[in-house]
């Protein structure tokens, strides 16, 4: 290891040590809570270094602190629009939430906490920053301090004019927002110390388009002042750091301002505000305040916090010397030095000197031997020729007219090219065919020639010699003859299809994960909705006469139980990856069986194809998840022909998946089933391709679909361990490709049912439900059982000790104090002999039985009374059997 590399990893190893000593010490640390409002948006530059200023001084002090960050968009949209729908939104939000402190940002969030600080934070102090044009006289110093947004635009003015004693005319361009006014107030207040020197003229409600056309306009006597703002561009907004690049593009007129975050975009630079700082001020002052100091103690700051701060690459192009810039000042995108080189470099580069000093002596001496030193550079170039053609990215360089000069192997296969001499001295539109891609890419060579700079790793789409859809990252650097001159382009092509892929199987990944935690919370409450609505039911009908219309109303009452309970179950779709109705099936008859449906159900304009093949040996899937799978991909297939008609094509072969194509589709390699669903409908828009698995989705109608089909599909065939691939071709139709791993399988024995019968023995029920509490108990007696129902663990643990009779404890998992699994733990510890029955409605509980050696059995919710007989059953052995009830199907539980 060099030292360099040695060094680097001495520092990476204490940087990861002081990120994991916060997080250690934070563990013991007191929690404070603080409410941050914004007044723009996450994006905006400005306010976004004013918040991470703000993180990191809180992060510093003794407390563990949660942030609630709020932003008001009031850059985007006017703040008298939005404060009423804001207000109503925060009383709602936060009426139940206590703060120790409130921090904002700028003036529209100061205003709107001033207008209703009663309403929404009584008696919580305020600290400020980012205020424009406000008196501290003004501000009641009794529940808030802060520091203020002052700029020191006469400094900076007096340095333009310094600079540039020809200008007599500033330019200053802003808004109308509330900020742009204040600010303009600031400039305002400046302009008699410049009576005799400089004329201002405000630009406040141009469009950038008119803008640009002024700026272009203006004399050689004027400079920019540039003010913050944001610019709504046919319906999509530019930052502030957008606009001013798009100024900068159209003038060679210097632009000033004073606020640290445009800098880099065009601006020569200015005496700047830094948001960082800015907020770690604040941040110290939240930290005081919470530590007992009152607001009116901590003095308000309204002297001016920033530097000068300068681009050295606007200072060449505007040939501003350093000697006419104030001393101290801060540099950005300044080359480091030669001297400034560390020790060991200055080495390497003496030694690099000097090899090449005794190489050229070298080179002298060979000139006498001229046909030799033809011969090695004849050599040297075929071993060149050799490795660029062994170079997997695609590589070609040009001249200034765009024609090839070369290119290797891997380019022209990319492109359908025979030979790479085809290419020498054509240029793109004489070899390939015309394209967005190829336009482009010209562009790009001749912005590369204009600006004499690299262009480094940009993604683009391309299609290759097949047709086949694919991602570049695309390096360009200009070429140099030996005067410094550009005399061409070179580029660089890597193939990072299958990285983007991956990327966006991860992200697709993340997504379904998320709504998966919300599917699972909502199956959980939902389950226990319809425990208690069930079993309610079922203790209703024993209390009425079956044939009267009260009972057939029960009956349907059920009957929806039941499907809501179906309905769960494809909610938990999203949450965890069931194998439960897995079983042998044959797939072939599978996938046939459901295009006959198919034939007979749609309508005559579709004409159904199908091509169905494979062995009829049973292999391991769920046949209803497989068939919801083909019914939603033909369903969305229906509904994009439904008024062209076209033809819908159903196929199945086996396959066989390599390695470097599983690693594609991110499965194991092995044998699969292909199934595909092709139609000939409009297509996929190009832009939604990467949107159709996320969950909610939908290009349809408010009645034509929720947006959970594909995800659904998406989730299933995870499920199964397989991949789902899609083409589409706008005007042409939509290939879905489902690939299912070919598990073998045993043939399915059909489960047998068996009569449940009445017991007895005395049960321990414990819930803290009250609707269960009060349905259960009575289902169970009904079943000869003897229930002791109880709302908590503490109060169950105390039977326990008392009553030596008890044969079986059965609890609910979610409950205030202990949980199920704690109360088993305890219960095995205090009465080892008993055995237990665990209930949740949430999916993940039931792979959680093995967490205590006594749970017997975890039973889902909802179940009925059938379902509940039959899971006692197997635990308690009947004493007297009095009745059979009628036969059931074994209920969904797990040991």
């Amino acid at each position: 290891m060099t030292f360099s590399n040695s060094f680097r990893f001495h520092i990476i190893c204490l940087s990861l040590l002081l990120l994991l000593l916060p997080g250690l010490a934070g563990a013991e640390k007191e929690k404070r809570r603080v409410f941050y409002l914004n007044s723009y948006h996450h994006g905006y530059a400005w306010s976004d270094h004013l918040q991470e200023g703000i993180r990191r001084g809180l992060e510093q002090g003794r407390y563990h602190i949660e942030l609630q960050i709020e932003y008001m968009d009031a850059k985007k949209y006017h703040y008298e629009n939005i404060t009423d729908t804001l207000l109503s939104l925060y009383q709602n939000k936060f009426a139940q939430e206590r703060y120790d402190i409130v921090i904002v940002s700028d003036n529209d969030a100061y205003n709107f906490i001033l207008e209703h600080r009663d309403r929404l934070f009584p008696d919580i102090p305020v600290v400020f920053c980012g205020l424009n044009d406000v008196d501290p006289a003004d501000i009641d110093h009794s529940f808030a301090t802060g520091i203020l947004e002052n700029i020191g635009v006469r400094d900076t003015l007096e340095l333009a004019l310094s600079i540039h004693p020809n200008k007599n005319l500033v330019v200053v361009i802003g808004d109308e927002s509330t900020t742009g006014v204040a600010i303009r107030g600031q400039i305002e207040e400046v302009m008699p110390y410049f009576a005799d020197r400089l004329e201002f003229e405000f630009w406040g409600r141009y469009s950038l388009q008119e803008i640009q056309d002024r700026v272009q306009s203006l004399p050689r006597n004027a400079f920019l002042f540039f003010i913050p703002f944001f610019h709504n561009v046919g319906g999509q907004f530019m930052s502030a750091s957008e606009v001013l690049e798009a100024v900068s593009e159209v003038t060679d007129l210097p632009i000033y301002s004073n606020w640290e975050f445009l800098l880099g975009h065009g601006m020569v630079g200015g005496r700047l505000l830094s948001g960082h700082r800015h907020g770690n001020i604040v941040a110290d002052m939240a930290l005081r305040i919470m530590e007992g100091a009152p607001p009116s103690d901590i003095p308000i700051i309204s002297e001016i916090v920033d530097q000068y701060m300068f681009d050295y690459r606007v200072q060449l192009q505007l040939d501003i010397s350093k000697r006419q810039l104030p001393p101290g000042s801060v540099f950005i995108n300044e080359p480091e030095a030669f001297y400034e080189l560390d020790k060991q470099i200055f080495q390497v580069i003496m030694i690099s000197l000097v090899s090449l000093l005794i190489i050229l002596g070298f080179l002298i001496r060979n000139i006498i031997r001229r046909r030799a030193v033809e011969r090695k550079i004849r050599q040297q170039l075929s071993f060149l020729e050799i490795l660029m053609d062994a170079i997997p990215q695609l590589v070609c360089w040009k001249d200034l007219k765009q024609r090839y000069l070369g290119v290797n192997r891997a380019f022209a296969d990319f492109f359908g090219i025979d030979s790479p001499q085809k290419l020498l001295h054509q240029t793109d539109s004489d070899m390939l065919p015309r394209s967005e891609f190829l336009a482009w890419v010209a562009e790009m060579d001749r912005q590369v020639v204009r600006s004499n700079r690299p262009l480094r790793k940009i993604k683009v789409a391309a299609g290759d010699a097949d047709g086949r859809d694919a991602w570049l990252e695309i390096n360009k650097v200009p070429l140099h003859n030996e005067k410094g001159e550009v005399v061409g382009t070179l580029s660089t092509a890597e193939n990072i299809t299958h990285e983007m892929n991956l990327e966006r199987q991860l992200l697709q990944s993340q997504k379904m994960e998320a709504i998966g935690t919300l599917a699972g919370g909502i199956a959980h409450d939902f389950n226990n909705i319809l425990t208690s609505i069930i079993n309610s039911t079922e203790l209703a009908l024993t209390d009425i006469d079956p044939r009267s219309p009260t009972a057939e109303d029960l009956e349907r009452v059920l009957r929806v139980s039941i499907r809501g309970k179906n309905l769960v179950e494809r909610i938990l779709t999203f949450s965890r990856p069931s194998q439960e109705g897995f079983r042998p099936t044959d797939l072939p008859a599978l996938v046939q069986e459901s295009v006959v449906l198919l034939q007979r159900s749609l309508p005559r304009n579709i004409d159904v194809q199908s091509a169905i093949a494979g062995a009829p040996a049973p292999v391991l899937v769920d046949p209803t998840q497989v068939t919801q799978v083909l019914m939603n991909l033909c369903t969305n297939a229906f509904q994009a022909m439904q008024t062209t008609g076209g033809v819908l094509g159903v196929g199945l072969t086996e396959t066989l998946l390599s390695e470097i194509e599983a690693s594609e589709y991110n499965v194991a390699p092995g044998r699969f089933f292909r199934l595909e669903v092709a139609d000939t409908g409009p297509g996929i828009a190009p832009d939604d391709l990467d949107k159709i698995f996320d969950p909610f989705f939908t290009t349809k109608g408010l009645t034509e679909g929720t947006g959970l089909g594909l995800a659904v599909v998406l989730g299933i065939v995870k499920n199964h361990k397989g991949a789902v691939q899609v083409s589409s071709t706008p005007g042409k139709g939509t290939t879905f490709t489902i690939f299912l791993p070919m598990i073998a399988a045993a043939s399915e024995i059909p489960p047998a049912s068996s009569p449940i019968r009445k017991g007895k023995g005395i049960i321990l029920f414990v819930e803290d439900d009250e609707d269960q509490l009060a349905t259960t108990p009575r289902t169970i007696e009904q079943l000869g059982y003897t229930v002791l129902a109880v709302a908590g663990a503490d109060e169950a643990l105390q039977i326990l000790k008392k009553r030596e009779d008890i044969d079986l404890v059965m609890t609910d998992y979610d409950m205030p104090g202990l949980t199920g699994i704690e109360l088993a733990k305890q219960i095995g510890a205090q009465r080892p002999g008993v055995p237990v029955i665990l209930v949740s409605g949430r999916s993940y509980v039931l792979e959680m039985g093995s967490e205590a050696d006594n749970i017997s059995i975890i039973l889902p919710k909802p179940f009925n009374k059938a379902e509940l007989s039959a899971t006692l059953s197997k635990i308690l052995v009947s004493i007297d059997r009095e009745e059979d009830f009628p036969s059931a199907e074994n209920p969904d539980c797990r040991r």
